[in-house]
């Protein structure tokens, strides 16, 4: 799901810090977003992210203050307490189909001193153990499936478009007043424009708009709507390291790469909804530090449970098993730099 006709097939520039390594960069072309190309692990910053924003003068951000909305937004099928919560929108599923290397994962991870957590997403999601997914019955439960499809049919108001980029948001006497779709024509807004196209996308559009720093946006000969340095600027993501060993058996899901058994995956999900077709593969994993002196651990891992399963990673022969590691960096607090001169129209 993280390539192919779901992704937008980006890639970073070359790094000039890391031997000029090209990074691919996965963005979801689809409905939901990420939500629908992820490896569905259900997660939440750590509770002291929250407090640190409310600190910085976010208001009503503090983690006892965005406790009720998580809560609110689960439909968990394990919990009901005073982390989780039941009837919301977005499925939360305990893992279907772990494997017994998870388990000699966490018996590993006990030998050196990490404890197995039952819950990653409690007040303290320190150690290792199963992430919930984003699944409800088995299916995943990505924004598009929780949010939009209940109400898509249900308000005569709300008209989704698929097959239309928007090239830019229209900018008139500096007020976003609608979005170019190309050979589509422009839809005009009769009271207010919202972007949400992510981390990368979002800036990406700002920048095709106008909207950016000045200097940069003459060079590439895009017309300056509204000199904004931050807008594209500032974006930390957190360095990812994989570690691939091959098993001695058929431990992990990697034979079901070969068509036969993609075949015999596919009814296994269909009769039992067990098997890789239910797995995220990567439903195990945890937090731990890697700067003893971090407020809050600084590493987060995922075992994969095969090798080759992303793009640039490479497959063991007789099969193998995967460990992510991502470095958890925080940056600096400071202004976004969100362009708010801009103004949509009010009716």
């Amino acid at each position: 799901m993280t390539r192919g006709i779901g992704s937008w097939g980006w890639q970073t520039v070359p790094q000039r810090h890391m031997d000029g390594l090209k990074i691919r960069f996965t963005q979801a072309k689809v409905l939901g977003g990420g939500s629908t190309v992820n490896e569905q692990i259900y997660t939440r910053g750590h509770p002291l992210d929250y407090d640190e924003w409310r600190q910085a003068g976010c208001t009503g951000w503090s983690y006892e203050e965005v406790l009720p909305y998580f809560r609110k937004a689960e439909d968990n099928d394990t919990w009901d307490n005073r982390w989780h919560g039941k009837g919301g929108p977005l499925g939360v599923s305990r893992p279907a189909a772990a494997l017994p290397i998870c388990e000699a994962c966490f018996a590993a991870a006990g030998q050196i001193g990490i404890p197995t957590n039952p819950d990653l997403t409690s007040e303290t999601p320190e150690g290792v153990g199963y992430y919930q997914l984003t699944q409800r019955n088995v299916r995943r439960s990505s924004a598009s499936k929780a949010y939009l499809a209940p109400v898509e049919r249900q308000r005569p108001g709300l008209c989704v478009l698929t097959g239309a980029q928007v090239l830019r948001i229209v900018v008139e006497n500096g007020r976003a007043v609608g979005v170019d779709l190309g050979p589509r024509g422009v839809l005009r807004a009769e009271r207010e424009v919202i972007l949400s196209s992510g981390a990368i996308g979002s800036p990406r559009l700002l920048q095709l708009s106008g909207i950016g720093p000045a200097d940069h946006l003459r060079d590439l000969g895009i017309p300056v709507v509204l000199d904004q340095p931050g807008v594209g600027a500032n974006l930390q993501d957190h360095l990812d390291l994989f570690v691939i060993a091959e098993c001695t058996g058929s431990h992990t899901y990697d034979r079901y790469a070969r068509p036969e058994w993609s075949a015999v995956a596919g009814l296994q999900y269909l009769l039992t909804r067990r098997g890789p077709v239910a797995s995220s593969l990567f439903e195990t994993g945890g937090f731990r530090w890697a700067d003893p002196a971090a407020r809050s651990p600084d590493i987060q891992f995922h075992l994969g449970l095969g090798s080759g399963i992303e793009a640039g990673v490479a497959a063991m022969p007789q099969g193998g098993v995967t460990l992510n590691s991502a470095f958890l960096a925080r940056g600096r607090g400071g202004r976004c730099g969100w362009p708010a001169p801009i103004r949509s129209p009010r009716r």
